[in-house]
């Protein structure tokens, strides 16, 4: 047992030195084989460094073209909502104008309406005072007023009908609201003929007549 146990020590011991011999051969540490190494590391890690250096050099490039893209972005935006707001507001004052420009065109008509019903009042009233001054002149006594005769005769005729004489009784009334529908001679008092027309002749002769009741009255009250 002790020659066997002998033996395996040796086989051991021999196993170790050849292994320890191959070791250095190979590695070679002393030798500096581990710097050959570094220096493949170190190779490495310049070459990495290199590959940072492109990599951050794009990623910066990378970022200012995100910066360029973002303000250009915005620009287009700003451009758009200015343009879309400035139609906004286009349309709205377009419409405002619309709407005022009507209201104005038709309070301009009503305005017109009434200067051309005033211009043609004005007229017939000219024109009938001027044919009560003939009238006078032919002879028609001064305290008759024929003024309304002819204010109530609208078409010219020289005669007056029983739709143009309520109109003017309607008239009359309504610009002197003191006076009464029964101050003022009802249609038959003047059509002394029944002709259904109110002449000038018969108009003259119931004012005449008129005249006379009124002066009766203030002569007895």
């Amino acid at each position: 047992m002790k020659v066997i146990r002998t033996l395996i020590l040796l086989a051991g011991t021999s196993s170790s030195s050849v292994v320890a011999s191959d070791y250095r051969d190979d590695g070679n540490w002393d030798q500096g084989g581990y710097n050959d190494q570094g220096n493949h590391y170190g190779g490495y890690d310049d070459s990495m460094g290199e590959y940072f250096d492109k990599s951050g050099g794009g990623q910066q490039a990378a970022g200012g073209n995100h910066l360029v893209k973002m303000a250009a972005g915005g620009a287009v935006g700003w451009f758009l909502g200015g343009k879309i707001h400035s139609k906004r507001a286009a349309k709205a004052l377009k419409k405002k104008h619309s709407k005022e420009r009507g209201a104005f065109v038709q309070l301009y008509r009503e305005q017109v309406g009434t200067l051309q019903e005033f211009n043609k009042e004005s007229a017939r009233i000219i024109q009938a005072m001027e044919s009560s001054i003939i009238a006078r002149q032919n002879g028609v006594p001064a305290e008759i007023d024929t003024v309304p005769f002819f204010m109530a005769d609208t078409d010219g005729s020289k005669r007056i009908s029983k739709a143009e004489f309520d109109r003017y009784v309607r008239e009359y009334l309504a610009n002197y609201p003191g006076l009464r529908p029964e101050d003022i001679p009802r249609w038959e008092s003047f059509d002394h003929d029944h002709s259904g027309q109110i002449t000038f002749e018969e108009y003259n002769q119931q004012m005449a007549k008129e005249i006379r009741k009124a002066q009766y009255r203030a002569a007895t009250s």
